[in-house]
């Protein structure tokens, strides 16, 4: 009963997490990129942005938890890093590049980026713009790439 229960929140906390990068890769990023005034853009980016990653650390820390347990109570760590285990070593693989960008590079890199662009009003924040909408998308395909792991592992026995 407790793998079940990590089972849900695990899938539950991964479909709101890829669900809203998803929504700010393709709702909020062309809203920003559209608009015309470089400040209003900055700002909007920066309001959806900062929000968004403080939840996106939670569930980044639910996510992990969950799943690290699951690997502990099935002994699926046994998997990790063999060929049987791949599935679950590109999803865990995926899971320590969303922590280091949640909890080391989105506060330091992507903050300020966005503050220097708030201060040099000659930086080309246009570009800017189109490479995080390229970097957001990488994201998006990275975390499918994680889910469709995921149904692997789950639904495919794993002999180790």
């Amino acid at each position: 009963m407790l793998f079940y229960s990590m089972h849900i929140i695990h899938v539950l906390t991964v479909i709101l997490w890829i669900g809203g990068l998803a929504f700010v890769t393709s709702i909020v990023l062309p809203m920003a990129i559209k608009t015309p005034d470089a400040l209003q853009k900055v700002l909007l980016f920066q309001r959806v942005e900062h929000r968004f990653a403080r939840v996106a650390r939670i569930y980044n820390l639910i996510t992990g938890a969950t799943g690290f347990a699951m690997i502990l109570i099935t002994g699926w760590y046994r998997a990790l890093f063999t060929r049987a285990g791949i599935p679950l070593t590109v999803m865990t693989m995926i899971w320590v590049f969303w922590f280091v960008m949640l909890w080391g590079l989105e506060p330091i890199v992507i903050r300020r980026m966005l503050n220097n662009m708030l201060k040099d009003p000659k930086m080309d924040i246009d570009g800017i713009f189109k490479r995080l909408n390229t970097m957001h998308w990488f994201m998006v395909f990275i975390s499918l790439v994680a889910a469709t792991a995921g149904v692997f592992v789950a639904h495919i026995p794993v002999a180790f």
